[in-house]
């Protein structure tokens, strides 16, 4: 059973950096195919155990759409603020915040930094066990 305690911190490593590498594939899709547009914070939308920030936008052909952006924890947005949301024109309601006076590309570095430590980590574990 020893043997196989390398692999928690290289499975949780592994799975932090494949969350942000599908996120940043999402984002990098959208902004290259998507559609921008101004938007504005009304709130946010209560789930279980977080929120997520809801944003107001119209779409290039005159729709008004409710987004739910997919990441929690924007404590920083209050209702009102001015954002800029990129869109699919098929499916506008899964918006994402591209541009916003408090967003910042620290918190993926951080994790990044995180994952890349517990995959380091559970890999030297791994040679101490495995030798």
């Amino acid at each position: 059973m020893v043997v196989l305690y390398p692999l928690l911190p290289l499975g949780i490593g592994v799975l932090v950096l494949g969350w942000l590498l599908y996120t940043a594939w999402r984002s990098a899709v959208l902004a290259e195919r998507g559609e921008r547009a101004p938007a504005e914070v009304v709130g946010y939308r209560e789930g279980s155990g977080s929120s997520r920030m809801v944003v107001r936008f119209r779409t290039g052909d005159g729709r008004e759409v409710l987004a739910a952006h997919d990441s929690t924890g924007w404590t920083a947005a209050r209702a009102g603020d001015i954002v800029t949301v990129a869109y699919d024109p098929a499916r506008p309601d899964r918006a994402r915040v591209v541009d916003a006076p408090w967003l910042s590309r620290g918190v993926p570095m951080l994790l990044g930094a995180l994952g890349a430590c517990f995959v380091v980590i559970g890999a030297l574990l791994g040679l101490l066990a495995w030798r």
